[in-house]
């Protein structure tokens, strides 16, 4: 597994991984500068954030602009179910959409891509495709400009 980011319980994931052994298997990036994302998405096989609404909806997940561009690196996704991270994957073609809370759940949709590296690679050239088509600026300035003229 390799976690790019830091956060507040970056502190606790570290010593989770070293309690239980894991260092070989789990790398922690801690914050990672954009111009690098790239190559940290194309490092794994899957892009998985399995985000969830918290604090009684006062804590959402935007767009999910993290799932285009994994999207966009040719990897397919895992999404979590908050806010507007679903709308960022099509789900059974660009990833998966799951339920943030159950653990189960997310581990099934990680570990079927990981299992079918073909279904993986055809989910990431979906979401590729996806993301030139309809997440590119000109496409979204020609959506913008409509509807500035409607």
């Amino acid at each position: 597994m390799h976690a790019v980011g830091g956060g507040p319980d970056e502190g606790s994931v570290r010593r989770a991984v070293s309690r239980l052994g894991l260092e070989a298997s789990v790398v922690l990036t801690g914050p990672v500068p954009p111009e690098r994302l790239p190559e940290h998405y194309a490092a794994g096989d899957v892009f998985a954030m399995p985000c969830r609404t918290r604090r009684a909806g006062l804590d959402v997940e935007g767009l999910g602009m993290v799932f285009l561009e994994a999207a966009a690196c040719g990897r397919p996704v895992v999404a979590g179910t908050s806010g507007g991270a679903p709308e960022a994957v099509q789900d059974g073609v660009t990833g998966h959409v799951v339920e943030p809370r159950s653990p189960e759940g997310v581990a099934d949709a990680v570990s079927a891509l990981l299992a079918d590296p073909d279904r993986a690679r055809v989910m990431g050239a979906a979401g590729r495709a996806w993301v030139e088509q309809r997440w590119s600026w000109t496409t979204i300035a020609a959506s913008f400009a409509t509807l500035l003229e409607g």
